[in-house]
């Protein structure tokens, strides 16, 4: 027979269990957006975690309208190489338009980039912030399709040449450029980026 005090702090946990499920349960009452809204404050780990709160929410990320992806690599943290090696699955599972994506970039991922660009272009990106590790490799030319694009920043890659048919960025309205590299005429190709982002502002 287990002792008296072993079989109160499971019922104690239990109790624990469901209130906090009932909590969950009643969020779901709110408005559509304000879900979104919060689920998107908290990040998309934390977005999916909520799938453990209750039945009612095991899927409940999946609605979301836009994501806000973020993986900065800070030191070992594994949270964030996590985060970008279940980023495909992320995409299947949830169909909706993708607002920010900001990674740190090591050896193991940025040869995913081009593939990850051309879905994030169909997605409608607003805001990309790609980070690279050694080695200064070319940014795909991919990223000149995200033509919804309102921010970019881009640090430790070379700038590629302009696609043919390149029409302009027309929203973007910032550019941060920190240690890339021009290859010949690189300058101008800058030039012309410039020039065809009508809504930049001075940085």
């Amino acid at each position: 027979m287990p002792p008296r005090g072993s079989t109160k702090r499971r019922w104690g946990r239990g109790r624990a269990t469901e209130a906090a499920a009932a909590v969950a349960d009643a969020l779901l009452s709110l408005p559509p957006e304000v879900l979104d809204d919060i689920l998107i404050r908290i990040g998309i780990r934390d977005a999916i975690r909520t799938s453990a709160l209750s039945r009612a929410w095991r899927r409940r990320w999946e609605e979301l309208s836009s994501l806000d992806l973020c993986f900065p690599l800070s030191g070992d943290d594994e949270g964030a190489r996590k985060g970008l090696g279940a980023f495909d699955g992320v995409l299947l599972r949830c169909p909706g338009r993708v607002q920010r994506f900001c990674a740190d970039l090591d050896n193991t991922y940025a040869g995913r980039i081009h593939d990850w660009l051309r879905v994030l272009s169909r997605r409608g990106v607003e805001i990309l912030s790609l980070s690279f590790g050694d080695g200064f490799p070319a940014l795909p030319s991919s990223v000149f399709s995200c033509g919804r694009i309102t921010s970019l920043s881009l640090c430790g890659c070379s700038i590629p040449p302009l696609p043919p048919g390149f029409v302009a960025f027309p929203e973007l309205r910032i550019l941060v450029l920190m240690n890339v590299r021009l290859h010949d005429s690189g300058e101008y190709r800058l030039e012309e980026i410039i020039g065809k982002s009508p809504l930049l502002e001075n940085q």
